[in-house]
């Protein structure tokens, strides 16, 4: 599933969007944000404006520095976005290691809050709609916000976000406060991150605020990488997998992983092939490992050559 050299493989003509991968083959009504210029003719600068246009399985090649936060519609399912670079990066001077205070240096695919009068709380993209997919792209959010956030209605069966994919992404903190990487509001199913970089964000990379509607289910979170964030994974989840990621070191005494984080409520996950920085002691519930008495935990810790085979108690 790598994404080296996505940019160049995108083909063009008048009629749709040709991307030679054995995965998507030919997909129809693209649509381009380039917020610097330089993009294909018709390209809009902001999502917001091209919101609007969009349908069910439409496609968008984002290019360069977008600062926005951003609602997407509603009743529109499948929409893909794809960062137009080689790799996801950070893509501005970034004066004081913050994206935010810089100016775009050309090239990159980097999605930022408004250099002027973003709102605490507020994501840099809410979904309220199914299917949605993001690819190759550096989010860093605004202070006390999230990068991309799922909402799934208690009262409206159409407002939910589930089934949402994240591949290849950076979620970078660059000196913010209390930010976060991935945010469901509600209870969002079977959303998968797989191939992210969740780094230095104060507050936790992968989060659930409530279960409003559900308690998630059926998440997969695989061969990501976790660096010096406040806290990784805090949601209550059931029956997700958690498969094969690297976790470095937090910046304070965060949660690593915390399977039932919402009033005790999460069941029968599996947490496989993780490496852990702490060493095998250290895997408990005072140090930032909790988990559920029916998930199942087998992992390598620091220090350790085989597996800990013994679930962290609740």
């Amino acid at each position: 599933m790598s994404n080296v050299g996505f940019w160049r493989e995108i083909k063009q003509d008048a009629r749709d969007i040709n991307i030679q991968s054995n995965r998507l083959g030919k997909i129809g009504r693209p649509w381009y944000i380039f917020p610097q210029g330089n993009g294909p003719r018709g390209s809009f600068a902001n999502f917001t404006d091209l919101a609007p246009n969009l349908r069910s399985r439409d496609i968008i090649i984002l290019g360069g520095v977008l600062r926005e936060q951003a609602v997407a519609p509603l009743d529109v399912y499948d929409v893909t976005i794809y960062g137009a670079a080689n790799s996801p990066r950070q893509a501005t001077t970034g004066t004081g290691g913050i994206p935010a205070n810089g100016t775009p240096t050309g090239g990159g695919a980097c999605w930022l809050p408004p250099a002027t009068g973003a709102v605490a709380g507020q994501a840099l993209i809410e979904l309220r709609a199914a299917g949605w997919a993001f690819e190759n792209i550096e989010f860093t959010p605004h202070n006390g916000s999230a990068a991309i956030r799922t909402t799934r209605s208690a009262v409206v069966d159409t407002i939910d976000a589930s089934h949402l994919s994240v591949v290849n992404c950076n979620f970078a903190g660059n000196g913010g406060t209390t930010q976060k990487g991935i945010e469901d509001n509600g209870g969002c199913g079977y959303v998968s991150a797989y191939g992210c970089r969740f780094d230095t964000l104060a507050g936790t990379a992968i989060i659930g605020l409530n279960t409003a509607a559900a308690i998630p289910r059926s998440w997969l979170i695989e061969a990501c990488k976790f660096f010096q964030n406040g806290s990784d994974i805090v949601m209550s989840l059931n029956f997700a997998e958690i498969l094969r990621n690297d976790f470095f070191s937090l910046t304070g005494a965060g949660q690593r992983i915390n399977t039932i984080a919402l009033a005790g409520q999460g069941a029968s996950n599996h947490v496989l092939f993780n490496q852990f920085a702490d060493i095998n002691t250290d895997i408990t519930p005072t140090d930032g490992y909790t988990g559920s008495t029916t998930d199942v935990w087998n992992n390598y810790s620091r220090a350790t050559a085989a597996l800990i085979v013994v679930s962290p108690p609740t």
